[in-house]
C-alpha cells in the first residue's frame, strides 16, 4: 500500500539534536577564581536498542497499543505487512550517535545518523531481526510465507541528487542483500510479493519486477500513485493518466485499464485529483483514496479534500468526503468494507456507515499512524507509526504498533 505522504509523518519526528551548553559564569567570578567548565549533558548512548525500563503500555482505546520502542533516541515505524499464517513484519527508522571517525567510539554529543530496523511478529510477541543492509530510510516492507523479506527505501549515494537513491534489501532467511535501482526517485508507491521470484514495486513512472535473479524495469500504463497485490496473484496500480485518475490490472501478460472514474466538479477553481492509496478486497473490489485540489480563500491558497472511490468490477462509486475530514491510509476489511486511518481513530466503513475506533495514545501523548495492514483471511488489523512529543529532549518520538481485533 502506498502513499507519497506517509514517510513525511515519520520524518517530521526524526529531528537532529544537539548538546546543552555549559552554564554561563559570572564575569567577575571568573576573573577572581577559575572554575572548571561543567561537562556537556547529552542523551546517553545505550548499547541495547531498548531503554533499561520500558514504560508500561497505556490502555484506553479500541485500537490497542501492543508494542512500544522504548529507545533512547528518536525512532518510528513506517510500514507493516501481515501474512495469512499470522506472521507480520514491521519496518522503521531510528537515529543513533555517529562516531567522530570510522573506528572511533560513539559520541553521545555528536551528530546523529539514521538506520533501519525490522521487527517480526511470531504470534506471541514482536522480536527484532538483524538490521537491514544499507537502507537508511525505509518506506515499505513486504514478505512471503517462506520467510523472504524485502525492505524498500533510500540508500545513501553521494552521486545522487539529495545524497540518496532508491534501493531494496532482501532477507533470504540468513542474511540481507542490498540492490540499487538505477533511478533517483525514492517515492515508492507500494510493494507486492507473490513469491520469492515474483516481487513488484513502483515509482511515479517506473515499475520494478524481481524474477528471482534480477530486477527488471518496466514502463507502466499510467503514472503510479499507489500499488497493491492480492492473494490470488493479481497486481493493481492506481494513479493518473491524461490528467485524470486511472486504474489498471496486470493479468500476468498485459495491463488492462478500467473505465475512468467520474470526478464531480465541486469547486470553480478545482484542479487535479491525485491518488494517494489503494486497497484491494477479497471480493474483488478496489478502493482508491485520492485528494481533490482547489484554490481557496482570499490569499488563494491550495486546499485539499479526500475523495474515496470504489470499483466493483463493473462501475465506480465516488464519494467526496467532508472538507474537514482527514484520511491517511486505507486497507480492505476482507468483507466488502474498508478500514481507514482518520486522525486519532481507525474508522471502519461497512454497511454504508462509518464507525470510529479510538487509537490508544503513547506514553509521550502521541498516536500518529503511518500504515495499516490486515491479516489475509482474518479480521485482525495492524497499525504502525510513532508516539511523539514537543519537549526539547530526546526522544522526540518512539515507534508504536497497534492491533485491532474487531
Amino acid at each position: 500500500m502506498g502513499s507519497r505522504t506517509m514517510c513525511s509523518i515519520l520524518a517530521a519526528f526524526l529531528l537532529l539534536t544537539g548538546c546543552s551548553a555549559a552554564d554561563s559564569k559570572n564575569l567577575a567570578q571568573s576573573k577572581s577564581k577559575s572554575k572548571p567548565t561543567p561537562e556537556r549533558s547529552c542523551s546517553l548512548f545505550q548499547g541495547s536498542t531498548l531503554a533499561p525500563t520500558p514504560p508500561p503500555l497505556p490502555f484506553g482505546g479500541d485500537v490497542r497499543l501492543v508494542h512500544y520502542n522504548a529507545y533512547p533516541y528518536s525512532d518510528g515505524f513506517s510500514s507493516v505487512v501481515a501474512l495469512r499464517d499470522g506472521t507480520a513484519y514491521a519496518v522503521g527508522q531510528r537515529q543513533f550517535p555517529a562516531p567522530n571517525r570510522p573506528d572511533g567510539p560513539h559520541e553521545p554529543c555528536g551528530s546523529l545518523r539514521w538506520s533501519s530496523f525490522v521487527l517480526r511478529w511470531d504470534g506471541t510477541s514482536w522480536q527484532e531481526m538483524p538490521a537491514p543492509e544499507r537502507v537508511v530510510e525505509p518506506r515499505h516492507v513486504t514478505a512471503t510465507s517462506d520467510g523472504h523479506i524485502w525492505v524498500f527505501g533510500i540508500c545513501m549515494d553521494p552521486s545522487a541528487n539529495g545524497g540518496g537513491r532508491g534501493c531494496v534489501t532482501h532477507w533470504d532467511g540468513t542474511a540481507w542483500t542490498a540492490s540499487e535501482f538505477q533511478i533517483e526517485d525514492t517515492q515508492f508507491a507500494g510493494v507486492a510479493a507473490f513469491a520469492r521470484d515474483d516481487v513488484w514495486t513502483g515509482t511515479y513512472d517506473m515499475l520494478q519486477h524481481w524474477d528471482g535473479e534480477r530486477w527488471q524495469a518496466r514502463r507502466p500504463p499510467l503514472h503510479i500513485g499507489a500499488l497493491e497485490g492480492t492473494g490470488s496473484g493479481t497486481l493493481w496500480i492506481a494513479g493518473e493518466k491524461d490528467g485524470h485518475p486511472a486504474l489498471a490490472r496486470w493479468t500476468g501478460r498485459e495491463w488492462r485499464s478500467v473505465p475512468r472514474p467520474p470526478i464531480p466538479r465541486v469547486y470553480k477553481d478545482q484542479g487535479e485529483t491525485r491518488v494517494l492509496d489503494i486497497a484491494v478486497g477479497d471480493q474483488g473490489e478496489v478502493w482508491v483514496l485520492s485528494s481533490m485540489y482547489w484554490i481557496c480563500g482570499e490569499e488563494e491558497m491550495t486546499c485539499t479534500r479526500p475523495v474515496l472511490m470504489k470499483w466493483d468490477g463493473f462501475r465506480w462509486t465516488v464519494k467526496v468526503m467532508p472538507e474537514e475530514s482527514s484520511i491517511g491510509s486505507i486497507v480492505s476489511d476482507g468483507a466488502g468494507g474498508l478500514w481507514a486511518n482518520a486522525s486519532r481513530n481507525l474508522t471502519h466503513f461497512t454497511g454504508g456507515e462509518w464507525e470510529n475506533h479510538p487509537i490508544t495514545r503513547g506514553p509521550l501523548g502521541g498516536r500518529t499512524v503511518a500504515q495499516l495492514a490486515r491479516r489475509p483471511g482474518a479480521a485482525t488489523v495492524w497499525a504502525v507509526g510513532q508516539d511523539g512529543t514537543e519537549d526539547e529532549k530526546m526522544p522526540f518520538s518512539n515507534g508504536i504498533i497497534w492491533k485491532m481485533d474487531p
